[in-house]
């Protein structure tokens, strides 16, 4: 994703869609920046309840089996 709305480049570049140069991430005012690190954040965060959640579910399967 190139050129195009700067917000929309840097939101799809947070969840992985694309890559934001830093003059794309230049562009951004202030509540955009906020916006973008909110989005980031979230996208942590989901990530790491994922990975959580499958290391419980391994060691659920673990007792489950007797190991």
């Amino acid at each position: 994703m190139t050129g195009g709305e700067p917000v929309l480049v840097a939101l799809a570049a947070a969840a992985g869609l694309a890559e934001a140069t830093d003059e794309t991430l230049g562009d951004l005012d202030q509540d955009e920046v906020a916006v973008v690190a909110a989005v980031q954040q979230a996208i942590t965060q989901l990530a790491a309840e994922r990975q959580r959640r499958s290391v419980e579910g391994r060691d659920f399967d673990n007792i489950a089996r007797g190991f």
